[in-house]
């Protein structure tokens, strides 16, 4: 039956038209529910289904959405979606609708097993088994793959397969002819390649990898490119505890801030800002600046968006460490929300969540005694962990003590130290950018 819906989408593109879900939908939509129905009904299946190499993307992602609806087909689902070659054409390809790419993966981890490690681990050995390629511009191709795949394994929370990715890409990198171009691109991967160890807790690494962005960049006037290597040393430091040096890179990336500067960009120079004000004790102003953020973020990209979301963990986090408890949970439960609905439940963003809401409740708990809900949400965290991320013992390790912490019940100090209520988060009016540098000026008395 597959290869029907392919002769029908071949017999209409001759003819002019573009087949697809909105042509001919009751054939097309008829013909992948046979398909997938007969999948079914064969059962296990031990070999890949060679049928889904043959059709477009959109045709795919219809086979694999209708897979998802199925139980039975989630070990298969898990399977397809971990070979490159096909993750790949719809990840690349099919722009379009990638929620319908998300909404498999999220179904094929319900087996409880991620699809995106196994992903960048098979993506990873097949370069690397197919390392001749005919031409630079194919190697160029391979390379813009691998900073994508490499860039959403880190936003859905694999920092160490997004650091393996961008690895390959950096060896596929070196296969280019020196130029500036080539140049441009190192550095751009280099920085990637911090981010994710940064992320990952290699902090050794990540320090060495920093070193080596710093000398690369000093030759780049490309102010977009000075931007993000300021950025990015930012974070590193601030990862690194380095508060003060973290804040000298925000203040260097602040003042190449204009209103013209991509909003990806103006949003992350507002969290670093306001990460530097909030371990300042400046609550308002630390206030002040992650609302604009978390405003800007919502307003560009919707709430169901990562970038958003990121806000919101910046957010959270700070409120959760200066003690604003009640202003920390709420928020922390709307980011758990987005998370899963964005990566699905098997996810490590989930499980640093749920340490957080855990450590949350079991401060507001101190003066009601019921530790239930911090436990139940410390325990959620360390089953979670240990089943998709067995490697990071340290971060298991930590949410361990946690756990240790609040079975130990009420805390004297704790109980006795008063809520933060000078951090406030809500609605706000949007400031320029200028208006944002000024302010910021004025608070540091630049």
């Amino acid at each position: 039956m597959l290869p029907d819906i392919f002769n029908v989408i071949n017999k209409a593109r001759y003819s002019g038209i573009i087949a697809g879900p909105k042509t001919a939908s009751s054939l097309y939509q008829l013909s992948v529910k046979v398909f997938v129905k007969e999948l079914n009904r064969k059962g296990k299946l031990e070999m890949r289904i060679p049928e889904l190499y043959h059709l477009p993307a959109v045709a795919l992602i219809s086979v694999l959405g209708e897979m998802s609806c199925y139980t039975s087909l989630r070990k298969i689902l898990h399977r397809e979606l971990s070979d490159p070659v096909l993750f790949m054409r719809m990840f690349t390809d099919y722009k379009a609708d990638r929620l319908a790419l998300e909404n498999c993966l999220r179904k094929a981890s319900l087996i409880g097993k991620p699809v995106l490690p196994d992903l960048a681990k098979n993506w990873c050995k097949s370069m690397i088994e197919n390392q001749v390629l005919e031409n630079s511009s194919q190697v160029f191709d391979k390379i813009m793959e691998s900073f994508k795949l490499g860039n959403y394994l880190h936003e859905a929370g694999w920092s160490l397969q997004s650091a393996e990715v961008l690895g390959v890409a950096s060896r596929m990198i070196s296969q280019l002819k020196e130029s500036e171009h080539r140049v441009a691109l190192e550095v751009t991967c280099v920085q990637k390649i911090l981010r994710a160890e940064g992320s990952a807790l290699l902090r050794e690494k990540a320090d060495k990898t920093s070193n080596i962005l710093l000398t690369m960049a000093k030759g780049i006037t490309d102010s977009e490119i000075q931007l993000q290597v300021y950025l990015e040393m930012a974070n590193h430091n601030f990862k690194a505890k380095r508060v003060d040096e973290s804040h000298r890179w925000t203040k260097k990336a602040m003042e190449l801030m204009t209103e013209s500067t991509p909003i990806e960009f103006v949003i992350e120079i507002l969290q670093l800002e306001a990460l530097y004000l909030f371990v300042s004790e400046q609550y308002e102003a630390g206030s002040f600046i992650i609302n604009q953020a978390i405003h800007r973020a919502r307003t560009t990209y919707g709430h169901l968006h990562r970038r958003y979301a990121d806000t919101l963990y910046t957010c959270g986090v700070c409120l959760l460490k200066t003690n604003a408890i009640s202003a920390a949970i709420p928020i922390l439960l709307e980011l758990l929300v987005i998370i899963t609905k964005l990566y699905g439940n098997y996810t490590p963003h989930v499980s640093m969540i749920q340490s957080y809401l855990a450590y949350g409740f079991y401060r507001r708990s101190q003066t009601t005694g019921r530790f239930d809900m911090a436990y139940e949400h410390i325990q959620n965290a360390i089953t979670l962990a240990k089943q998709i991320m067995p490697e990071r013992q340290k971060v298991i390790d930590h949410f361990i003590n946690i756990r240790a912490m609040i079975m130990k019940g009420r805390d004297n100090v704790l109980a006795a130290v008063e809520e933060n209520r000078a951090a406030r988060i809500g609605d706000c009016e949007m400031f320029t950018v200028d208006e944002i540098k000024q302010r910021c000026l004025e608070l540091h008395g630049d």
